[in-house]
């Protein structure tokens, strides 16, 4: 079974787009049900921070690898040759 290395990436992009929901829910609790003080302003500061941290690092990573490789898995197992 062969499959391209861009199955993975389509499977990336899901996950960034839920991220993305969550994250804008999250935020947008933060602004309307939070208090508006320092400790809030860190917090979002510090999620955003990070987000852009991992963001740009994932980027820089999967801007090297070839994503027209296949995959192949299973190659040269027989699932027919088990006797009982």
């Amino acid at each position: 079974m062969t499959f391209p290395i861009s199955a993975f990436l389509i499977a990336y992009f899901i996950f960034l787009v839920f991220f993305a929901i969550f994250a804008y829910f999250d935020i947008y609790h933060v602004l309307k049900f939070g208090t508006l003080n320092f400790t809030n302003f860190l917090a979002t500061f510090i999620f955003f921070g990070v987000t852009t941290l991992i963001l740009f690092l994932t980027y820089q990573y999967i801007n090297q690898i070839d994503w027209t490789t296949p995959v192949s898995l299973f190659q040269g197992v027989s699932f027919n040759s088990i006797s009982y």
